[in-house]
């Protein structure tokens, strides 16, 4: 049964699909995104536009570093 599942996914993201695996830097985000939703005490899937808006730019702001 799972290895059916995965055949679709793999029918799904090959040849000339846009699916592609979470890189390390991908998967590290999103923990800090969801460490930042934490923070400010914000459930992203009910939250308001404004409130959307502002933590991801507070976790942007927080896991990219300004470069020079």
């Amino acid at each position: 049964m799972a290895d059916k599942q995965f055949s679709r996914l793999d029918e799904l993201g090959a040849p000339n699909s846009y699916v592609t695996p979470p890189t390390e830097q991908d998967l590290a985000y999103t923990a800090y995104f969801r460490e930042v939703c934490k923070r400010y005490n914000i459930d992203f899937a009910t939250a308001d536009a404004d409130e959307r808006e502002f933590v991801m730019r507070m976790a942007d702001k927080g896991f990219f570093p300004k470069r020079a």
